[in-house]
């Protein structure tokens, strides 16, 4: 039996203000294994960075909270832990690789003062500086870089080096659960090619179990085992990357994700986008958050959230299915 690393249960996240409350997060919940790769999808403003600052406890304080829900690493809820504690978590066991290499990177300390800094942090093998040093010299060389390079800025490395330098970071202590924020976003295909072929390589060599962010299908199809595809701050469809790519049932969202994909095959080669826009994050609706931009939404749509259909680990929430064995 597969161990399981994370368990999110029912997690909601709200940002507050004085004036509104903003539903970035609604009871979502996802597992991942150990070794496995789980693909977090949807569109700008669907809640999928939200999550992973949920995950890392690094949501701002005075205007966000988790007002319900579980996260749980290796059977210990982060939430109930102290900060103290969780900063022993944060960064060695669970590391995040951030969106924008740009603003990841201090820009007055060398590459390897920032790579060397979180094994410092976390060092519990009480390793010597030397140690450290050589440390980061093995990490750099194996992310591509020439160890001789340790002592540069960042203003001296290219965007894709960059991010290979944020990836560094991230893995240099071995984490059991590296949490991947669009690690590609802004880079050229080929350097694409590359960073998502370093992440597969160093995850095949450590056993690390990733969260993969995107709204990238090809890059889904290319490195996960279980797919989560969000909308609105839920998740609309859950399964193995065989249910979400090959599967007969979908829920509507996910169908509009594959048609706004381009087909170099077939007569039809136009894309076909989703009309509309994202719902207001303040405004709860009574019904689906997706029915205004449904082309098979219902009354019932409108008025009742949809229950989740459910088959052989394979979920979607929607009213197409109500009638069908769960």
């Amino acid at each position: 039996m597969a161990e399981q690393v994370l368990g999110v249960k029912n997690l909601t996240i709200q940002y507050k203000t004085d004036l509104e409350t903003v539903y970035a997060v609604n009871g979502i919940s996802f597992s991942l294994d150990k070794g496995e790769t789980l693909g977090l999808v949807g569109e700008t403003g669907a809640g999928k960075t939200t999550t992973a600052l949920g995950i890392m406890r690094l949501l701002p304080e005075r205007t966000a909270r988790v007002s319900e829900g579980e996260i749980l690493f290796e059977g210990r809820d982060l939430q109930k832990l102290s900060e103290q504690e969780m900063q022993k978590v944060r960064g060695g066991r669970i590391s995040m690789i951030f969106q924008d290499p740009m603003t990841a990177l201090n820009p007055v300390l060398t590459v390897g003062t920032q790579i060397g800094e979180a094994l410092l942090l976390h060092n519990e093998e009480n390793l010597s500086q030397k140690e450290i040093e050589a440390k980061v010299e093995e990490t750099l060389e194996l992310v591509g870089i020439p160890k001789e390079r340790k002592a540069e800025y960042p203003y001296q490395f290219s965007g894709g080096m960059r991010q290979r330098v944020v990836i560094a970071i991230a893995l240099i202590c071995n984490p059991e659960l590296l949490i991947a924020d669009e690690p590609t976003t802004a880079l050229d295909v080929t350097i694409q090619a590359q960073i998502l072929a370093m992440i597969c390589n160093l995850q095949r060599k450590y056993g690390t179990s990733v969260i993969m962010i995107t709204h990238d299908l090809g890059v889904v199809a290319e490195t996960c085992d279980k797919v989560a595809i969000m909308y609105a701050g839920e998740i609309v469809e859950y399964g193995k990357l065989k249910d979400i790519f090959e599967g007969e049932k979908h829920h509507p969202y996910t169908v509009g994700l594959f048609g706004s994909i381009p087909s170099l095959t077939g007569d039809d080669r136009r894309l076909h986008p989703i009309d509309g826009l994202m719902p207001d994050p303040t405004k709860k609706p009574e019904g689906c958050w997706f029915a205004p931009r449904c082309g098979r939404c219902t009354e019932k749509c409108r008025t009742q959230a949809p229950p989740v259909w459910e088959k052989d680990g394979h979920q979607i929430r929607c009213h197409l299915y109500d009638a069908e064995e769960v």
